[in-house]
C-alpha cells in the first residue's frame, strides 16, 4: 500500500490529523492548503486519490473538483505499456468530497462537480479509512481493467465497467439465441445460488421488479434498435423478498449488417447510494416541512391549529399512528392532551403519568422506549395503556420559565426511533416552543405600552429604549446577562452608556446615532466595543430604530446589542489562518526557487525575520559529532552577531537534542522568569536574548538543525499561530534541504558517470588505433614470408601461415569496427539535411560485387530527406544490408527491400519509419536482446563471417539520433529491420 493521497483543506489541524491517520494506515500523504496549490500539487506527483474539502476560502472545493477533472484527460495520452502497474494514471483520480453540507443541493452540486464519492463531517476514522480503501481499491481495478481493454475489443465493453468486487456483476447476452450469462457474483447480487440462472432473457426479466420492468424493456429495445450504449438504473426483486437497487451499463455489439447480435455489460449495486439519497431527501423534505410550520407561525397561524398540522405531519412523515402534544401541568404532576392524531375525544383529559417518567424526562429532554414489554424503567401512562402502546419516542417542549409540555409519537408495534426521528421532532418542539412563547409575548404587549411591543421585536439582546426629551435611558434584563450590569444599579442618564463605549469607538459612535437624529433617518446599525463590568470588552451590534412624532422630531430611540465577541474571535482566527496559508505559501515558493543548499538557508533566514518581525533569525547545524555551529543569520542592527561564533552552551546536553528529534518546540516569553537552567539563561544573554522560539528541522525524519528566532529589544508572547506558522516554515525548510541534498547527490553520480563514460570511449579509441600498428606489420611480414618462402616450406607450415594471416585479418576487422563503434559519439558530426536515397544508392553501389556475387536483388521504395548525421547513416544502412546479403538462405536468390513511411509518435512529432527487410535465414526473437550486443554471434565463422559488432554499431547510432531500433524475424523467414529517426532532430 503506497498510494500517495492528496489533503486539500485549508484547515492546518484538519490536515495534521488525516495525514497522521493516512500515514499510520500505510499511505504516502501530499497536502493543499488551497485549490491553487491543490491543482498545481496534482500536476507535479500525479496522487492515486484526493481528500477535497467543500468549503475553503478563496476556490472552493466544487471549483478546485471541477479544474482538476479538466486536467484528466491530458493523462489518458500516456503510452499503455504491458504492464497495468504502469497505467495508474489511465482513468480518473477518485475525488472524496469531504463536506459539512448535507443538503441535497450540496450532494448534487458535489457528484456534478466530478466528485467520486463525498463523506460528512465530522469525519469518523473507521468510516473514512474504509470507504478510501474501497475507492483505492476501485481504482487499482479500473485500471487493471484498462489495460485488459486494449487486448480485445469485445473485452473491453466488459472490463471498462466490471470491477472484481462482490458489489459487481458481468452479463453478456446473445440476442440471436437469447442467451444470457452470468458471473457468479452477478448472481450473488440477484440472490441466486451459484448456477442456478436459468440463462434466458425472460429469466432477467423476471428479477426486476415489477414497477421497473417496463423501463427496463423499453430502455434495452431502444438500445438495441438505434443506440449502442446503455446506461439505466432499476430495482432487483430477490427470491426473499429483499429489493436491491441496481446500475446496469451495457454495450451493443452489431454484425457488419448493422443488426444487434449482442450485449455486454455490468450490474453494479447502489442500494447504498439510493438509500443515502434516500435519506437525504427524507432530511430536505423534513427540513421544508419545519420551514412551513415555522412560516405558518410567524404569519400568526392560531397556536392549537398549528399544533394539530405539526402531529398530523410528524405522524405522516414518521409513520406512527399516535401523535401528540401533552401540556405539562407541574403542581399536580399531570399532562393535559392538547391535540392528538388517533385519539378518541373521551381521551381528551388530565392523565396521571409516572413520576419517574416525567423526573428523566425533565432530565434529559428526551426519552425513547422501543418495546415497553422488555423495559420496565416506566409504568405506561393511562393514555397509552388504554390504545396498546408498545414503543414511544419523547421530547421536551421548552419554555422560557418553565417546560410548557411534550410532544410525543406512539406506535402499536415494536419501533427503533433513529437519531434523525429525535432531531426532527425536536425541531418541531423548538419550533412550538417559540410559537407558544411568541404568543405568551404576543398576550403581554397587548397589555403593555407601545415600548414592550417594540421590545418584543428585539428577544435575546440587551434592549434599550432611549427618551430623547428627558435623555434617559431604559435596559432590559440582558444588560446582565449579556455584560454583567445588573439593572437596578445600571445609571438610567445616556452618558452612563457613552462612558462605556471604547475610547477609539466613542467619537465615530456619537456622531453617527446624532446624525440619524437630525438627518430625519430611522434606522441605525454599527459594530462597536462596548465594556463588561469586568472592565474586558465585548463587541457589538447594535441596531436602533428613531420614533419621531408627528412634525418629524426625533422624540425616541429604541434599540438591541447584540454580543457578536464570539463572532468577531472566529473571524480574527480565520484572517490570521488566511494570512499564515498565505505566507506559508510565499515563503515555500521563495526557498524552492533554488536547490543550492546555501540560498535556501539564506533565503529562510530571511523571509522568516520579516514574517514574525523578530529581532534576530538563525539557523544552527547540529553536527554528528555534537557540535552545533550557526550557519546562516539575519539579524537587526544593533544586536550581536551570531554567525561566525563558536556555538558551546553547556547547558545543550543529548537530552535537549533527544528531545528536539521528536519534534519538540521551545517557546520562551520572558527570558528572566523563564524555567531555565541559570547557565543557559547566562549563556542567551551573551546576545542580548529577552524572548525566544525554537522548532526543529527534521531533513527526512532525522535532526538536521534548529530554527530560532529571538526578541532582543523586549520580551514577547508568541501566540499559537506564530508557533504553528514557524514549525511548518521549518518542515519546508527540511523539505527544500532534503531535495538539495538529492539533487547534489544526482549531480555528483552524473558528473562521475559522464567522466567514466568519456574515460571508456578514450581508450576503446586509443587501444583500437594501437593494436592496429603491430597488426599492419604481422600482415605484411606474413605476406612476405609467404611469397619468399612459401614454396619452401612444408604443408603444415603453409597451412599455420595462412591460419595467422586470416586471424590478423580478422583482428584488424575487429579493430575497425571498434573504432567505428567508439567514433559515434567521440567523432560524431552535426546533423544536416541527409537524403536516405542517395545515401541507399551509394552504399548499394559499393556492395555491388558482393550483390553480384550472391545474385542479390535489391527492391527499393520511395525514402525522405530528415536531419541526421550522414555518415554514420551510411554506416547504419551498410551494415543492415550487408547483413541482409550475408545471411542468406542456400540456393535462393537473396531480396531485399528498403522503404519507409512518414509518420507521427505521441507526442505529435513527425517520424520516419525506415525497414530494411531480406527473405534471409532469420532467428529466433528469444535471441533479439543479444543480437545488439558487441561481440555476440548467433553462428559460426565458419558459417558466416563477421565480428559481431555490426548491429551493436547500429543501435549506438540510432540511440544517437534520438531514434529506436527494433526487429521482426522467425527462424526461415527472413528478417525485418525497422529504424524510426525523427524528421527533424
Amino acid at each position: 500500500m503506497n498510494e500517495l493521497i492528496l489533503i486539500v483543506d485549508d484547515d492546518a489541524l484538519a490536515r495534521i490529523q488525516l495525514r497522521e491517520l493516512l500515514l499510520q494506515a500505510g499511505y504516502q500523504v501530499a497536502e493543499a492548503s488551497e485549490g491553487e496549490q491543490a491543482l498545481a500539487i496534482y500536476q507535479e506527483l500525479k496522487p492515486d486519490m484526493v481528500l477535497l474539502d467543500a468549503l475553503m476560502e478563496g476556490m472552493d472545493g466544487f471549483t478546485c473538483c471541477e479544474l482538476l477533472r479538466t486536467l484528466q484527460p491530458n493523462q489518458a495520452t500516456q503510452n499503455i505499456s504491458n504492464n497495468p502497474a504502469n497505467n495508474n494514471q489511465v482513468k480518473n483520480v477518485p475525488i472524496l468530497m469531504v463536506t459539512a453540507l448535507s443538503d441535497q443541493a450540496s450532494v448534487d452540486r458535489a457528484f456534478t462537480s466530478g466528485a467520486t464519492d463525498y463523506i460528512s463531517k465530522p469525519i469518523h476514522w473507521q468510516v473514512l479509512r474504509q470507504r478510501v480503501h474501497r475507492l483505492l481499491e476501485g481504482k487499482r481495478t479500473m485500471e487493471e481493467l484498462h489495460y485488459q481493454t486494449e487486448q480485445s475489443k469485445r473485452r473491453e465493453a466488459q472490463l471498462m465497467m466490471a470491477l472484481k468486487s462482490a458489489q459487481m456483476g458481468i452479463w453478456d447476452w446473445n440476442i440471436a439465441e437469447d442467451k444470457v450469462t452470468w458471473s457468479e457474483n452477478k448472481e450473488a447480487l440477484f440472490g441466486l445460488e451459484k448456477g442456478t440462472f436459468e440463462g434466458t432473457y425472460d429469466a432477467f426479466l423476471r428479477s426486476i421488479h415489477p414497477q421497473d420492468r417496463d423501463i427496463v424493456i423499453n430502455t434495452i429495445q431502444q438500445t438495441v434498435e438505434q443506440a449502442t450504449e446503455c446506461d439505466i438504473e432499476f430495482r432487483a426483486l430477490l427470491p426473499d423478498g429483499t429489493i436491491r437497487w441496481m446500475a446496469s451499463k451495457g454495450l451493443v455489439f452489431r454484425d457488419d449488417s448493422g443488426m444487434a447480435v449482442g450485449m455486454s455489460g455490468v450490474d453494479m449495486d447502489i442500494t447504498k447510494r439510493k438509500e443515502t439519497e434516500s435519506a437525504l431527501e427524507a432530511y430536505a423534505n423534513r427540513q421544508a416541512l419545519v420551514a412551513e410550520l415555522s412560516q405558518l407561525a410567524l404569519a400568526g397561524l392560531d397556536l392549537t391549529t398549528l399544533m394539530q398540522q405539526a402531529v398530523n405531519a410528524i405522524a405522516t412523515v414518521l409513520k406512527v399512528e399516535f401523535c401528540n402534544v401533552l401540556e405539562l401541568l407541574p403542581e399536580e404532576n399531570n399532562f393535559l392532551l392538547r391535540v392528538g392524531v388517533g385519539w378518541e375525544p373521551k381521551c381528551v383529559a388530565k392523565l396521571k403519568i409516572d413520576s419517574q417518567f416525567v423526573d428523566t424526562l425533565l432530565a434529559s429532554e428526551s426519552i425513547i422506549i422501543d418495546d415497553f414489554t422488555t423495559d420496565t424503567r416506566f409504568t405506561p401512562p393511562d393514555l397509552l395503556a388504554f390504545h396498546n402502546i408498545v414503543s414511544s419516542a419523547s421530547v421536551l417542549i421548552h419554555g422560557r420559565e418553565r417546560p410548557f409540555g411534550v410532544l410525543g409519537t406512539y406506535t402499536t408495534t415494536p419501533r427503533d426511533f433513529s437519531r434523525d426521528d429525535i432531531y426532527f421532532l425536536q425541531s418541531i418542539a423548538n419550533l412550538l416552543a417559540a410559537a407558544i412563547e411568541r404568543r405568551l409575548t404576543e398576550e403581554r404587549l397587548r397589555e403593555s405600552e407601545e415600548r414592550f411591543q417594540i421590545v418584543a421585536r428585539a428577544t435575546n439582546d440587551a434592549i434599550w429604549d432611549w427618551d430623547l426629551q428627558t435623555n434617559r435611558r431604559w435596559w432590559n434584563e440582558s444588560i446582565h446577562t449579556l455584560f454583567g450590569y445588573p439593572p437596578q444599579l445600571v445609571d438610567p442618564y445616556i452618558t452612563w452608556w457613552r462612558d462605556r463605549i471604547h475610547p477609539n469607538d466613542k467619537l465615530r459612535i456619537i456622531s453617527d446615532i446624532q446624525n440619524i437624529i437630525d438627518k430625519g433617518q430611522q434606522a441605525w446599525s454599527t459594530e462597536y466595543r462596548f465594556r463588561r463590568a469586568d472592565d474586558s470588552y465585548a463587541y457589538i451590534l447594535d441596531r436602533a430604530y428613531v420614533v419621531r412624532n408627528s412634525t418629524g422630531k426625533a422624540v425616541r430611540v429604541i434599540g438591541a446589542m447584540m454580543d457578536i465577541s464570539e463572532r468577531k474571535r472566529v473571524q480574527e482566527q480565520l484572517q490570521r489562518q488566511n494570512l499564515r496559508s498565505q505566507l506559508f505559501a510565499d515563503f515555500t515558493l521563495k526557498i524552492r526557487k533554488s536547490l543550492q543548499i546555501e540560498d535556501i538557508l539564506s533565503t529562510s533566514v530571511t523571509e522568516v525575520q520579516k514574517l514574525l518581525n523578530s529581532d534576530r533569525v538563525l539557523i544552527l547545524r547540529l553536527r554528528s559529532n555534537g557540535t552545533v555551529t550557526a550557519v546562516q543569520e539575519a539579524v537587526k542592527s544593533g544586536f550581536p552577531v551570531v554567525l561566525g561564533q563558536d556555538i558551546i552552551d553547556h547547558c545543550f546536553s543529548e537530552n535537549y537534542i533527544d528531545k528536539y528529534r521528536q519534534g519538540r518546540i521551545s517557546a520562551i516569553a520572558n527570558l528572566e522568569t523563564a524555567d531555565i537552567q541559570p547557565c543557559h539563561r547566562q549563556f542567551l544573554q551573551k546576545f542580548a536574548v529577552k524572548a525566544n522560539l525554537i522548532v526543529p528541522i527534521l531533513r527526512q525524519n532525522q535532526l538536521w538543525g534548529l530554527l530560532i528566532a529571538h526578541q532582543c529589544a523586549n520580551t514577547r508572547e508568541w501566540t499559537s499561530w506564530e508557533i504553528e506558522l514557524l514549525r511548518q516554515l521549518a518542515d519546508q525548510i527540511g523539505i527544500a534541504l532534503a531535495q538539495a541534498k538529492l539533487l547534489e547527490q544526482e549531480t555528483l553520480q552524473r558528473q562521475e558517470l559522464t567522466r567514466s563514460n568519456e574515460e571508456l570511449q578514450q581508450f576503446a579509441f586509443i587501444a583500437s588505433h594501437d593494436l592496429q600498428e603491430p597488426l599492419r606489420k604481422i600482415k605484411a611480414f606474413g605476406d612476405r614470408l609467404k611469397t619468399t618462402c612459401g614454396h619452401i616450406l612444408p604443408p603444415q607450415a603453409n597451412d599455420y601461415l595462412e591460419r595467422m594471416l586470416n586471424a590478423t585479418q580478422r583482428m584488424q576487422a575487429l579493430i575497425e569496427d571498434l573504432l567505428i563503434l567508439s567514433r559515434v559519439t567521440t567523432r560524431a558530426q552535426p546533423f544536416v539535411a541527409v537524403d536516405l536515397l542517395q545515401i541507399t544508392q551509394e552504399v548499394l553501389s559499393d556492395l555491388e560485387v558482393l550483390i553480384q556475387q550472391n545474385g542479390g536483388k535489391i527492391e527499393l521504395g520511395n525514402l525522405p530527406i530528415i536531419n541526421a548525421d550522414p555518415l554514420q547513416i551510411r554506416q547504419l544502412l551498410q551494415n543492415l544490408i550487408g547483413n541482409a546479403l550475408k545471411f542468406h538462405l542456400p540456393n535462393k536468390v537473396p531480396t531485399v527491400s528498403i522503404y519507409s513511411e512518414i509518420t507521427t509518435d505521441e507526442n505529435g512529432k513527425e517520424i520516419c519509419r525506415l525497414s530494411v527487410e531480406d527473405n534471409g535465414i532469420g532467428f529466433d526473437l528469444k535471441y533479439c536482446d543479444r543480437i545488439f550486443q558487441v561481440f555476440q554471434r548467433l553462428h559460426g565463422r565458419s558459417e558466416y563471417e563477421g565480428t559481431g559488432i555490426g548491429l551493436a554499431i547500429c543501435r549506438k547510432i540510432v540511440e544517437r539520433h534520438q531514434g529506436s531500433l527494433t526487429v521482426q524475424s522467425q527462424p526461415g523467414e527472413g528478417a525485418k529491420f525497422i529504424v524510426t529517426l525523427p524528421i527533424n532532430s
